[in-house]
C-alpha cells in the first residue's frame, strides 16, 4: 500500500533536514568569515602595534642620543666655567699681589721723598756752611 501522506510529510522533513544543514553550513561559513576577518583585524593590529613599537624604539634612541649630547655640552660647559673661575682666581690674587706691591712702593716712595727732601736741605745747609751759598732771607712777617 501505498501512503502518500507518510511519503509527503518523510519529503518534507528530509526537505527541512537538507535545509537545516544548508543554514547550518551558511552559518558555520559566515562565522568562519567572521572569525577569518577578526584574525585579519587581529594581524592588522599586531602589524599596526609591531610599528609602533619600532617608531618608538626609534625615538627613544634619538632622545638617548640626545640626553648623551646634552651631557656631553654640559660637561664641556662645566669645564670651561671650571677654567674660567680657575682664570678669575688667579687674576684677584694677582691683583691683590699687584695692590700689596703698590701700596709698598708708595710707603717706599713717601719714604724716599722725605728722606730726599731732608738730604737736599742737608746739602744746602751745608753749602751755606761752607761758604758756596748765601744764606736765605728771611722774609719779614706781614701777618703779625
Amino acid at each position: 500500500m501505498f501512503n502518500l501522506d507518510g511519503q509527503l510529510v518523510a519529503g518534507q522533513l528530509s526537505n527541512m533536514y537538507t535545509g537545516d544543514v544548508f543554514i547550518d553550513i551558511l552559518r558555520s561559513r559566515r562565522e568562519m568569515k567572521a572569525e577569518e576577518m577578526q584574525q585579519q583585524q587581529l594581524f592588522a593590529v599586531q602589524q599596526r602595534y609591531a610599528w609602533l613599537v619600532a617608531k618608538y624604539n626609534n625615538l627613544a634612541d634619538r632622545y638617548n642620543g640626545v640626553l648623551a649630547d646634552n651631557k656631553k655640552v654640559d660637561a664641556a660647559y662645566a669645564d670651561a666655567l671650571a677654567e674660567k673661575d680657575r682664570q678669575i682666581a688667579r687674576l684677584t690674587a694677582e691683583k691683590a699681589d699687584l695692590a700689596a706691591e703698590k701700596e709698598e712702593f708708595r710707603h717706599i716712595g713717601y719714604e724716599t721723598c722725605g728722606k730726599l727732601s731732608y738730604a737736599l736741605e742737608e746739602i744746602q745747609r751745608l753749602k751755606i756752611k761752607a761758604g758756596e751759598l748765601s744764606p736765605p732771607e728771611l722774609k719779614p712777617d706781614a701777618d703779625l
